[in-house]
């Protein structure tokens, strides 16, 4: 009985692996690109200047500037030392992770081509990082001006690899992203095989079966793991049997919003109360439009 649980703990784990590290890899190649060719006085030039447009475009700037979750925040320092506002850098570090073409056909190839769970994580993020963009600058009205903050960070990335040129700068950068999130993956994929073959299915079942319980579950999960965008879509896909789709969506959405991994640069690069704001508001948020679409799917 036990051989036979951990070959199947085996295989969930190494599939989940195989599964996620193509897109893992596309992704810190094109964060890296993002980071070493894309201008930020250009893009501070090219967003709007009145409060709601440029909450709405910061939302979406992921799709033409797919960085993932570990590149976002640098990013975004250096968008804030050329002015652009807190609540848009805000929304950026948001939405970003999601909003960016790699993360979307990664998620739909979890799901077998399931296009309304990519969807519904869509909305669900966009929803989160437009309310929680406007509501910073509602709250702190002296941070909506595009006023610098500060001298430029150069280079993409807090991690302390110098800034390189050309395709060796790129590399090393991808290389530093990539190492900085397997082990997250490793981790993530190892907790979801644990829990797939260890706990027994009656309890996963009643506990993911409910409406709200499912969701309260999943978020703190997925808070801890600190799964990289690009790859929290194979470990959400294998709880899809046990867990109500409010949940898998709640799994994917908080975790890149509210995460260990880059919690301490979200106060450093927001400042304290904004990303305590960020928090509370995202997981009442998330928690809500979970627990929504797993009503929603229980009346059709």
């Amino acid at each position: 009985m036990l051989p036979a649980r951990l070959n199947e703990l085996a295989v969930i784990f190494v599939s989940i692996v195989l599964q996620s590290l193509p897109f893992v890899l596309v992704g810190v190649f094109a964060s890296a690109l993002v980071q070493q060719h894309l201008s930020a006085d250009l893009v501070a030039r090219w967003l709007p200047r009145r409060r709601l447009p440029v909450v709405l475009a910061s939302s979406v700037f992921g799709f033409v500037a797919p960085v993932c979750d570990c590149g976002v925040i640098p990013l975004a320092r250096r968008l804030r030392a050329k002015g652009v506002p807190a609540y848009a850098a805000t929304t950026f570090i948001l939405a970003a992770p999601v909003v960016n073409p790699i993360v979307l056909i990664s998620t739909a190839l979890a799901f077998q081509g399931n296009w309304t769970i990519v969807g519904l994580r869509l909305g669900m993020t966009l929803t989160v990082s437009i309310a929680v963009g406007l509501a910073a600058s509602a709250l702190w009205p002296s941070a909506s001006s595009l006023v610098p903050v500060g001298p430029p960070i150069h280079g993409g990335s807090d991690d302390g690899v110098t800034a390189l040129s050309g395709i060796r700068g790129i590399a090393s950068h991808a290389t530093a992203e990539f190492f900085d999130v397997i082990f997250y993956i490793v981790l993530g994929a190892l907790f979801t095989a644990v829990t797939q073959t260890l706990v027994p299915r009656t309890d996963l079942t009643r506990v993911g079966s409910h409406p709200m319980l499912s969701v309260a579950t999943l978020m703190p999960v997925a808070t801890l793991l600190s799964i990289c965008s690009e790859a929290d879509a194979f470990v959400a896909r294998a709880f899809a049997s046990t867990f109500t789709v409010g949940a898998i969506l709640a799994f994917m959405t908080i975790g890149q919003i509210v995460d260990l991994r880059n919690g301490f640069l979200l106060v450093r690069t927001l400042g304290a109360r904004p990303a305590a704001l960020v928090g509370i508001v995202s997981y009442a948020l998330v928690f809500i439009l979970a627990v929504l679409v797993n009503l929603a799917a229980r009346a059709l």
